[in-house]
C-alpha cells in the first residue's frame, strides 16, 4: 500500500510529468504528497577534475563573499517559487503538499528525505534540470533507484 509519495521537482517538464502522476496516485491510493527541491549551492557544482579557481586579491575577496550570500539568496527564492508551484498544482488537484527544500547534492538528499520522513514512493521524472553534470556525475534518477529504500517511479 502507497501511503506517502515524495516528488523531486526543479522546474523542468519532467519533473512537471512526474508530479501529474504523483498527483493521480494520491488521489487513487488516498496517499499523502510531498515535494522536495534540492538548491546546489555553487561549492557543489561539477568542475573538472583537478581544477581549482584561481585565488582574488585580497581587495575583491569581501565582494566575492557578498556576491555568493547573493548568489544563495537567488536560488533559495527560485528554489521556494518551484515548490510554491508543485503546491499549487496539488492544491488544485484536492491535496496538500509537504514542501521540503534541502541543500546539496539531489540525489543524496532526495534519498535521506524520503528515508527520513518515511515515504513509500519516490515518484521523479527521468531528466531534469542537470545539464553536463549529469555527464559527469551521473543521473541523478539513477542513482536515486539505486540507493533509495522506497520504491522508486521514473516517469516519463
Amino acid at each position: 500500500m502507497i501511503s506517502k509519495i515524495l516528488v523531486p521537482v526543479d522546474g523542468s517538464t519532467e519533473a512537471g510529468g512526474a508530479l501529474d502522476y504523483a498527483i493521480f496516485l494520491a488521489k487513487t491510493c488516498g496517499a499523502s504528497l510531498g515535494t522536495i527541491h534540492v538548491i546546489q549551492p555553487p561549492t557543489t557544482w561539477a568542475v573538472p577534475p583537478g581544477w581549482s579557481p584561481p585565488t582574488p586579491p585580497d581587495n575583491l575577496v569581501h565582494d566575492e563573499h557578498q556576491t555568493y550570500r547573493r548568489m544563495i539568496q537567488v536560488i533559495e527564492a527560485n528554489g521556494k517559487g518551484i515548490l510554491a508551484k508543485a503546491e499549487a498544482k496539488a492544491k488544485a488537484a484536492g491535496l496538500t503538499v509537504e514542501k521540503i527544500m534541502e541543500s546539496g547534492h539531489p540525489a543524496d538528499r532526495i534519498v535521506k528525505a524520503a528515508s527520513d520522513n518515511g515515504y513509500d514512493l519516490i515518484v521523479m521524472g527521468s531528466r531534469g534540470n542537470s545539464g553536463i553534470k549529469e555527464m559527469l556525475l551521473g543521473s541523478v534518477s539513477h542513482h536515486v533507484c539505486q540507493h533509495a529504500k522506497c520504491s522508486v517511479l521514473i516517469a516519463r
